[in-house]
This record gives structure tokens, sequence and C-alpha cells, in this order.
């Protein structure tokens, strides 16, 4: 009965010595390996940051360039709108003081034609 005890006793005392010494060593490994994973994982993660960054102003760069050219369109037009409407005004004045009546069309023509 000694003998069982003491085999007992041993190999729970193997038992705890060897366990704790094999759970530390898979946990540092699969600490190490996670520390690997998540450091790659850091990588991907900011170069997907940094593409989709160069993305955001590259489309910001596009839609400035749109909104400058559409705003360059806008005063364009605006003058040659003005421009028509005095050319209108000068001929409907040179009609008027003859006498002559010429439609609206007619003027939007005649300073279409002078544009041109």
């Amino acid at each position: 009965m000694i003998t069982t005890a003491a085999r007992i006793a041993s190999s729970r005392v193997a038992r705890a010595n060897v366990v704790p010494r094999a759970v530390a060593a898979m946990s540092a490994r699969s600490m190490a390996t996670s520390d690997k994973f998540a450091s790659k994982e850091k990588v991907e993660e900011d170069r997907y940051i940094r593409a989709r960054e160069a993305e955001l102003a590259e489309a910001q760069a596009k839609k400035a360039a749109a909104d400058a050219k559409a705003a360059e369109l806008e005063k364009k037009s605006a003058e040659l709108v003005a421009a028509k409407t005095a050319s209108m005004h000068e001929v409907a004045d040179l009609l008027a003081s003859t006498g002559d009546l010429v439609s609206e069309a007619g003027l939007a023509n005649l300073a279409d034609w002078k544009h041109s």
C-alpha cells in the first residue's frame, strides 16, 4: 500500500511538474504565432488604408477639377448670354429709330449671326 501511495504521489508530482511547462510552452508558441499574425494583419490594414486614402484623394481632385470646369463654363455661358442680349437690344434700338419692327426670334437670329 505504501508503494502504491508512493507511485500515485510520484506520478502526481511528475504531472504537476510537466503540465505547467507544457502549457507554458504551448501558450508561448501560440502567443508568438498570434504576434506574427497580428503584425502581418497590421501591415495589410495599413496597406489597405494607404490605398483607400489615395483613392479618396484622387476622387476629391477629380471632383474639384470638374467643379472648376463647371464654374468656368457657367461664367462663359453667362458672358455669352449677356453679349447676345446687348446685341439684341442694340439692333432693336436701331430698328425702333427707323420705325421698323422685328420679332424676338428675328432679333435672336441677328444677334447669333453677329457673334458667330
